[in-house]
């Protein structure tokens, strides 16, 4: 029945986890223990983090933690958590173990793919632009890399602006960035 995915799935399993190609730079590697979800604000690079241990705040432009609440904290059954810090005052919706979503698509065509071949293991793929992760079923390019696979994923995405993007499991948060360069 899905005969024509197979050159795919043979392409998925044979690739090796690798860092992002240019202009993406990895930031920062932080961990973050019992980690349940993940927000940018809409103007910023600045992630807001739901842990059970509390909420912070991460500039995604320099991988740096700039605020720390270690008060427990739930987000509402909305998908929305109030921010900290730089994020005070503002309700920053949600992506993690009770669903939501990041957006997956920059303006100029880059996108992230999760694509789960070997349950329960996720991978997520970075596509880049003018390419498609079915392209080599249709004849069209298929430029992408594996850039993580985990059984524990809790939310990917990129930021409202594209100059960022994450990949956040149950146990840490990895931000890549590309600010330094032009898309």
């Amino acid at each position: 029945m899905y005969e024509h995915l197979e050159p795919l799935k043979r392409k998925l399993l044979s690739l090796k986890i690798e860092k992002p190609p240019p202009p993406w730079q990895l930031k920062s590697v932080i961990a973050v223990g019992g980690l349940t979800s993940v927000g940018f604000d809409r103007d910023t690079e600045n992630l807001l983090i739901v842990s059970h241990q509390g909420r912070g705040v991460v500039d995604c432009a320099t991988g740096e933690k700039t605020a720390r609440d270690c008060q427990d904290y739930y987000e509402n059954q909305y998908l929305e958590a109030e921010g900290i810090g730089c994020l005070s005052g503002k309700m920053i919706s949600m992506a993690g173990l009770l669903g939501g979503g990041l957006p997956v698509s920059t303006d100029e065509g880059w996108s992230l793919e999760s694509v789960t071949v070997n349950f329960p293991e996720e991978m997520i793929l970075l596509v880049e632009p003018g390419s498609d992760l079915y392209g080599l079923t249709c004849n069209q390019p298929d430029n992408f890399t594996k850039i993580e696979q985990q059984a524990t994923i809790r939310a990917y995405g990129f930021s409202y602006t594209g100059q960022s993007f994450i990949i956040a499991t149950s146990s840490d948060l990895t931000i890549y960035n590309r600010s330094n360069s032009l898309p």
